[in-house]
């Protein structure tokens, strides 16, 4: 396949969740979670893969496979468990911030060091949302943010501003490739984000909070609201 149609294929994919998620992160979590999970589940198996193996990011069979595998784990347990896919967006989101730090110190981040940086920026992120215990309203930062990322990077990716390659610190990986780029890029996400956190605050004014308690998907319990 002609490397370019491989990137502006994932790249239409990553604008198109990416604004969903920016627009109708809370209202349409539970379809959209699943889908965002199968999408940073598989670029996190990929990136794992060229961490720990040495390999090109999605350059063997191997990342293909184990990165399919991890998406589609990654996609059922976000749609089996409500408090699953709220932590695993923040460690997806905290995931690209650790690697972002470490691409600002200087390292590409396409490494195991990249590796490392990301799952203690995942780590912490995933604390403070269990910590915080507001699930509503850090869906709608989170999705918002990880999803104007996600947006802006996917339109680089089809206008060959980024390579395919850049993304190997998964999800988070839209974060250096947005930095990488002029810094109009960078606020195009950063208004992009506000826009959407804003919109979906207004979209959910009248929608209950979850209890901590109700762990499972809303969409697998009965009498319950979101």
């Amino acid at each position: 396949m002609d490397p370019w149609l491989e990137a502006a294929a994932i790249g239409a994919l990553a604008v198109a969740i990416g604004l969903g998620f920016v627009f109708w992160g809370f209202r349409m979590f539970l379809i959209l979670l699943p889908v965002w999970g199968f999408f940073a589940g598989f670029l996190f198996g990929a990136s794992a893969t060229t961490a720990l193996l040495g390999e090109g990011f999605l350059g063997t069979t191997t990342g293909w496979v184990i990165g399919f595998v991890v998406g589609i784990v990654f996609a059922v347990l976000s749609y089996l468990y409500y408090w699953f896919a709220v932590v695993f967006l923040g460690a997806s989101v905290g995931y690209g911030l650790g690697l972002g730090l470490l691409h600002w110190l200087g390292n590409g981040g396409d490494n195991f060091m990249g590796f490392v940086f990301g799952l203690i920026g995942a780590i912490i992120v995933a604390a403070v949302v269990v910590v915080l215990r507001v699930p509503k309203y850090l869906v709608i930062v989170l999705t918002a943010v990880g999803g104007a990322f996600a947006a802006v990077t996917g339109v680089a990716l089809i206008l060959k501003q980024v390579s395919l390659s850049e993304l190997s610190g998964g999800i988070g990986g839209t974060v250096a490739a947005v930095d990488d780029l002029p810094w109009l890029w960078g606020a195009a996400a950063v208004a992009l984000a506000a826009i959407g956190i804003v919109y979906q605050i207004k979209l959910t004014a009248q929608l209950e909070e979850l209890a901590l308690e109700s762990y499972k998907n809303p969409g697998m319990t009965s009498g319950s609201t979101y």
